[in-house]
């Protein structure tokens, strides 16, 4: 937004300094919004394909290239100069010495900084003498006044050893303090030589980079970024430099010189020209790519934007489109991307055999197109029902549809099957209580189900919730009870092989029992019967883990209480708990790591073990997050972080797998839940086991 201007004198040790308040805000609105370069620098990053280098210039906004134009040149030159100043300007003078300045290096400094091509938009030649600070702005401290983004290029003729002239410059944070100030983009005829003694006024840094150039040196910078001046030459000497500005541009700099924008040959105004380079490639603000429905390449646009996706090389992709635009500019030969492709291969084999030199560069583009290519033969069959494991997998059943009606009820939600297991495969499992459930059909039905601990001592003072002492079908493999977080198959892993010491936490609960906090639904009467208890528990569950082959996990929820030592309950605290855990909530990110730790323990002493991972379908009973959550958000929360987690254990590890028991049953069982709606009926869990073994036995 324009502000209003005022200007102050400022006077330090007789020194008049004019400052121009809101000057510095007042030329980048000019420039950047009026003048529109904020949409060239878009335009021409857009348009830009060729490659980039980190340059220093892109953070310090200079940067020396040493001997960048040969001694030859600079004499020649400087003796056309002397001859006929004038003459000099010829646009054909420009044009000869060019190549020769704009060099390799120059150009990948230049490009890397804009992020684009760019442009001349003037040129000229100075001689430099003593008494110059008494007639040329050039010799007061200044920043050029102009888009932000812009750079200029000194060449050096003569040596700093020859004339004592050098280019002084302030780095970018004392520049900006000083536009903050107002001294900088004041009036051009109140600059002054001497600065320090303001910058001591307002305490900015005044220590000069002073540039001490020699024969053939050229510093690129951006005179708008960094406040600079000229310092003059050794009494009857003359320092002699050709500059260049250059801007961003949509196009080569020397199309744009050639076609379309002869370069100025003195210093011109910057109003007018982003205006002007929209007529450079015929612009529009509404232009975009147009791909025709059948995907013939129509316009120079599509192909490039073509070019751009097949060919991940920036100069290789260039080349190519340089090429066709200048040979089928209406693309007759190269209208398909069958075409298209064949002319690209064809071309790098026929480069492979001319230049051994730039072999990587061509093997690599070769790799690129393969690539291309299998990823869009991909891509094409992505949706191909034909081309998949179960046709019926790819959309989603719809029973009103036309020809294929189908019911997501009848479906069961899984792809290919893994047969890892038989039914005398030693398979064990925990988890929340739907794991209970599983446990139970598995021993049901006849799998050799894991058990190393049951309860069948009435005398042991031991209560394992909903097992009475004989009953034929245990709830776990071990009574290590419920475990509805992940944090907890962890800890199971860690007390079953000594990874980790835990304190033996025992809590009143108020039916007169004591509580193990890691041992939910598991009572003792006294304390002597969970001490009497410890160790031959632990032994039981690490025996489990070393007989299982095959183990299921039941994911139930990603919120937890944690004790200070950073151990977690398996459940919910009762009221005399919560004096020493905080509530927690887990992110996708650490049930990855609790459950691959848990996996990761337990196969370093059984090598054969294989991991089942389920996603509970039964939702939260309570959520500690109801001050900003209601329930059933934060259960929806819970599942999909759990969910995502159980995906990512799955790609990462060779003996993970995934059952959709969460999704059978919240999407393709009818008829699910118990009046609760929080437990599934039996016939449910027979379901998710008989899903069980169409997918994992043999």
């Amino acid at each position: 937004m324009v502000q209003i201007t005022t200007e102050e004198i400022l006077e330090i040790d007789d020194i008049r300094y004019c400052l121009l308040k809101s000057s510095n805000v007042n030329t980048a609105h000019h420039y950047e919004i009026n003048q529109g370069y904020t949409n060239l620098n878009h335009r021409a990053t857009n348009a830009f394909r060729r490659d980039i280098i980190d340059t220093p210039l892109i953070n310090a906004h200079k940067y020396v290239v040493k001997n960048n134009v040969s001694e030859l040149l600079c004499d020649t030159l400087i003796s056309e100069y002397d001859k006929d100043k004038e003459a000099i300007k010829n646009p054909a003078v420009l044009k000869s010495f060019l190549p020769y300045i704009l060099t390799q290096e120059v150009d990948e400094h230049l490009r890397s900084y804009f992020k684009s091509e760019y442009c001349i938009l003037w040129w000229a030649m100075h001689k430099i003498e003593d008494d110059f600070e008494k007639h040329t702005y050039f010799s007061k401290w200044h920043c050029d006044g102009g888009p932000k983004n812009h750079l200029k290029l000194i060449t050096y003729l003569n040596g700093y050893d020859e004339h004592g002239s050098s280019t002084a410059v302030l780095d970018k944070e004392s520049t900006d303090k000083l536009k903050d100030i107002g001294y900088i983009f004041n009036h051009i005829n109140k600059r002054n030589i001497d600065i320090a003694p303001l910058c001591k006024h307002y305490n900015i840094n005044h220590s000069l980079s002073l540039i001490k150039p020699n024969k053939g040196d050229s510093i690129i910078f951006n005179p708008h970024q960094l406040a600079h001046k000229a310092m003059p030459a050794n009494k009857g000497k003359a320092r002699y430099s050709l500059t260049l500005c250059f801007l961003p541009s949509e196009l080569h700099w020397k199309k744009v010189a050639d076609e379309h924008f002869p370069p100025g040959t003195t210093s011109i105004t910057f109003d007018g020209f982003p205006e002007l380079t929209k007529k450079f490639t015929k612009h529009n603000d509404d232009d975009c790519i147009d791909i025709a429905l059948d995907n013939k390449i129509t316009n120079l646009r599509h192909l490039a934007y073509l070019l751009k996706t097949i060919i991940k090389n920036n100069a290789v992709e260039n080349m190519f489109f340089e090429h066709i635009q200048t040979n089928d500019p209406e693309l007759k030969y190269h209208n398909t991307l069958f075409e298209l492709i064949k002319f690209i291969k064809q071309s790098i084999i026929e480069q492979f055999k001319a230049d051994s030199i730039t072999e990587e560069l061509w093997s690599e583009s070769l790799t690129n197109i393969c690539e291309y290519e299998r990823n869009y033969v991909d891509s094409c069959v992505r949706y191909n029902a034909n081309k998949k494991p179960d046709p019926s997998a790819v959309f989603w059943p719809n029973p009103d549809h036309p020809t294929h009606p189908l019911s997501k009820y009848n479906a069961l939600p899984y792809v290919n099957k893994i047969p890892i297991m038989d039914m005398g495969t030693p398979i064990g499992s925990a988890g929340s209580c739907f794991a209970f459930e599983i446990a139970k059909f598995f021993q049901q039905d006849g799998y050799n189900y894991v058990i190393t601990e049951r309860n069948d001592n009435p005398q042991n003072g031991l209560v394992v919730d909903g097992y009475q002492p004989g009953d034929k079908y245990a709830k776990f493999c071990a009574n290590y009870g419920i475990l509805f977080n992940t944090p907890s198959f962890k800890q199971l892993a860690e007390k079953a092989f000594g990874i980790r010491k835990f304190d033996k936490l025992l809590f009143q609960s108020e039916t007169g029992h004591y509580v193990d906090p890691y041992r939910e639904n598991v009572f003792f009467n006294t304390k002597e019967a969970y001490l009497a208890d410890y160790d031959k528990h632990i032994q039981a569950v690490k025996d489990s883990f070393l007989s299982c082959k095959v183990f299921v996990v039941t994911l139930g929820l990603n919120e937890c209480w944690e004790f200070p030592d950073g151990t977690v309950m398996s459940r919910n605290p009762r009221n005399n708990t919560y004096q020493f855990v905080k509530h927690r909530t887990l992110t996708v990110e650490e049930n990855v790591n609790n459950i691959q730790s848990f996996f990761d323990i337990i196969k370093q002493y059984n090598p054969d073990f294989k991991l089942i991972i389920s996603l509970s379908p039964i939702p939260f009973l309570a959520t500690g997050r109801a001050d900003t959550h209601h329930i059933i958000t934060a259960n929806a929360h819970s599942k999909a972080v759990l969910r995502v987690a159980a995906e990512e254990l799955v790609n990462n590890n060779e003996d993970m797998y995934y059952l959709p028991s969460y999704e059978l049953v919240t999407e393709c069982t009818e008829d699910a839940w118990n009046s609760d709606t929080r437990h599934v009926k039996p016939e449910t869990v027979s379901k998710v086991v008989n899903m069980f073994k169409e997918i994992f036995v043999k």
